[in-house]
């Protein structure tokens, strides 16, 4: 019996989005790479790709020529894989935001970033904070280092290595030695905080999200100008982390 066209090249572009997603050490791969993988031809898999890229499921790195998989795929796994923490994240959000004023974010690992799914905003005029849909760097962001909080050290290494160089703010940590010993303070302490490291004038508190195994699953933080919440950072830090135990709570009994 002949393959449905339909479901034959609904398999080729899975296969080629598996391959993509399959291995996080290795982001990107070239067309020849994923054309092997997959066992297509070069031409064709080319093709798919270019029609991938024009709806944003895949990206080509335009310095490398390599592929990976896009935003807009990100963005709709996030909003499709897990009803449970968004739907359980925004409640949880919402009394952050009543009880301390300022924007509060929930954050997942993307590869070698934090990716943010949730967000609600402060009441404020001058507001502070991420986007649904927007990636940070994992060393100089709350959200970042509560996903990692639980990392061995050769693992952060290995996640930093390929965070290509930036400007950050004035506070950012500037090497790996500086990240390591952040977090082995931040693990004590149960959240990470991040004071004009991403930019000037934003200040972050972030706490980890775990499932009923304890692992991480997500970060908590929220978010505001430096100036209005720094004389605030105990209470901020109390907060996040209560709330956050408290999301993982609600986690662990849906499981």
């Amino acid at each position: 019996m002949a393959e449905n066209s339909d479901t034959s090249t609904v398999g080729r572009v899975a296969a080629v989005l598996r391959t993509l997603g399959e291995d996080e050490r290795r982001p990107e791969l070239s067309g020849a790479e994923i054309a092997r993988r997959v066992g297509r031809e070069r031409s064709q898999i080319s093709r798919m790709l270019k029609a991938l890229a024009a709806h944003g499921l895949v990206e080509q790195n335009p310095e490398t020529r390599g592929y990976r998989l896009g935003w807009q795929l990100h963005v709709l796994a996030a909003r499709a894989g897990d009803q449970r923490l968004l739907g359980s994240g925004s409640a949880v959000l919402r009394a952050v935001v009543v009880e301390t004023g300022e924007s509060a974010l929930l954050s997942i690992l993307q590869g070698d970033q934090s990716f943010t799914i949730l967000r609600e905003r402060s009441p404020h005029t001058v507001q502070a904070g991420g986007w649904v849909g927007r990636t940070s760097p994992l060393h100089v962001t709350a959200s970042g280092r509560a996903l990692i909080l639980d990392h061995e050290d050769d693992d952060i290494r290995a996640l930093l290595a390929r965070t290509p160089p930036g400007e950050f703010g004035p506070r950012a940590l500037r090497s790996v030695a500086e990240v390591l010993e952040r977090l082995h303070h931040e693990r004590q302490e149960g959240c990470t905080v991040a004071i004009d490291e991403l930019e000037g004038g934003l200040l972050s508190v972030g706490a980890p999200v775990r499932d009923a195994t304890g692992r991480i699953i997500a970060s908590l933080n929220v978010s505001a100008p430096t100036s209005r919440a720094l004389d605030r950072l105990t209470e901020l830090s109390a907060t996040t982390k209560v709330a956050a135990r408290r999301l993982s709570a609600v986690m662990n009994r849906a499981s």
